[in-house]
C-alpha cells in the first residue's frame, strides 16, 4: 500500500511538470512517461508513447502532418550542432499554435534513456533573428571588405597621380634653373647645388610609385576616415615622428597593417606603439584579430611596404602568432646615406 502510494505521488509530481518528459530502458521499454509528452507525441504521431526508442525514431523521421512541422537546425550555435550525438541528439517541432518545442534525448547512464520536451518559442524567435543579423552581418563584412580592397586602390592611385604632378613640377624647376644658370654663365658656381636637384628627381623618377606627395595635415586625417568606414580603429601610443618622410614612412606601415588587419583577421582595433632612441623610431602595429598565424607569405602590398621601407634606410619585421604584428625602425636622419637604402 505504501509502495502504490509513493508511485502516484512519483506520478503526480512528473504530470505537474510544465514540460514533457519521459524515462526508458535501452531497449525503449517506458519507465515512466508524463501526460505532457504523451500530449504532444499524440500530436505529432497520433499515438502516445508505447516504446521511447521506436518513437524517437519515428520523431527523427517525422513529416509535417498538419498538425506541426519539423524545423531545421540552421539557426542554432554551432557548438549547439556539434554536440556529441551519440549521447545528446535534439529535435525542434512547431506546431499549429506557433508554440515551439524542442525534444532532448539523453544517456543518463549504461541502461537508462531520458527524453524531455520543452517549449521554447521565445527562445527561438531571439535565436532566429540572430542567425539572421549574423547572415547580414557577414554580407556587409564581405560588402566592407571589396569596399577596402577599392579605397586602397583608388588612394594608391591618387597618390601615385600626386607623385607624378610633383616629379612633373621637380622637372620643370631643374630644367629653369639649369637654363638660368647657363644663360647667366653660373653653372660651375652653382653645379653642386644642380647635381643634387638633379639627383633627386631623377631617383623619385626612377621609383613613382614610393614617392607620397599627400600634404602632412591630411595623412592621418584620411588613414580615420578609412579605419571608421571599415569598422577599426586606429589606438596610437607615442609621440609620431615630425620629419615629414618618417611620417609618410609610418603612414604607409599602418595603412598596409589597416588593410590586411581587416581584410584577413576580422579586426575592430589596430594598436600603433611608438617609441625612440637616439637614431630611430621603433614602431610595433599590432590588431586584436583573433587568426593565429604560423607563417605568412609576403604579397604585393607588404613586398611593396617593404621596399619603400628599405629604400629609405628603414626596416621591417613581421611577426606571427596570436596575430600578425609589423615591426617598423625608421631613422631621423635621411640625409645621409643609409645601409641598403638610397645611394
Amino acid at each position: 500500500m505504501k509502495k502504490n502510494t509513493s508511485a502516484k505521488m512519483i506520478k503526480k509530481a512528473i504530470d505537474s511538470y510544465p514540460g514533457g518528459i519521459c524515462f526508458s530502458a535501452l531497449d525503449g521499454r517506458v519507465i515512466l512517461v508524463n501526460e505532457k509528452m504523451n500530449k504532444l507525441m499524440l500530436e505529432l504521431t497520433g499515438h502516445t508513447i508505447l516504446n521511447a526508442k521506436t518513437a524517437w525514431e519515428e520523431l527523427t523521421n517525422f513529416a509535417n502532418n498538419g498538425k506541426a512541422e519539423k524545423l531545421t537546425q540552421s539557426w542554432l550555435p554551432k557548438d549547439t550542432n556539434n554536440e556529441n550525438e551519440s549521447t545528446h541528439q535534439q529535435l525542434f517541432f512547431r506546431f499549429s499554435d506557433n508554440s515551439v518545442w524542442r525534444f532532448e534525448l539523453r544517456f543518463l547512464d549504461s541502461n537508462t534513456v531520458q527524453v524531455e520536451a520543452a517549449e521554447i518559442t521565445e527562445l527561438y524567435r531571439l535565436s532566429e533573428e540572430l542567425y539572421e543579423n549574423t547572415i547580414r552581418l557577414q554580407e556587409m563584412q564581405k560588402r566592407q571588405k571589396a569596399l577596402l580592397g577599392s579605397i586602397v586602390e583608388i588612394n594608391l592611385n591618387k597618390e601615385i597621380l600626386a607623385a607624378k604632378m610633383h616629379i612633373h613640377d621637380e622637372l620643370g624647376r631643374c630644367l629653369l634653373a639649369t637654363t638660368k644658370a647657363i644663360t647667366e654663365d653660373s653653372l660651375a658656381e652653382n653645379a653642386d647645388m644642380l647635381r643634387k636637384s638633379w639627383n633627386s628627381t631623377i631617383h623619385d623618377f626612377s621609383d613613382i610609385s614610393t614617392v607620397w606627395t599627400v600634404p602632412d595635415s591630411s595623412l592621418q586625417s584620411e588613414l580615420m576616415q578609412v579605419a571608421e568606414l571599415i569598422g577599426c580603429k586606429v589606438i596610437f601610443s607615442g609621440e609620431q615622428p615630425t620629419q615629414r618622410k618618417a611620417l609618410q614612412l609610418l603612414y604607409a606601415a599602418i595603412r598596409e597593417a589597416l588593410t590586411n588587419a581587416v581584410r584577413h583577421a576580422d579586426a575592430t582595433v589596430l594598436m600603433v606603439k611608438i617609441e625612440q632612441d637616439e637614431k630611430n623610431y621603433h614602431i610595433e602595429i599590432s590588431d586584436n584579430g583573433g587568426v593565429t598565424v604560423s607563417k605568412i607569405t609576403e604579397g604585393n602590398g607588404l613586398s611593396a611596404l617593404r621596399q619603400r621601407l628599405e629604400q629609405e634606410g628603414a626596416t621591417l619585421k613581421v611577426l606571427c602568432g596570436n596575430s600578425v604584428s609589423l615591426l617598423v625602425d625608421i631613422p631621423f636622419d635621411f640625409d645621409e646615406p643609409q645601409k641598403g637604402g638610397r645611394k
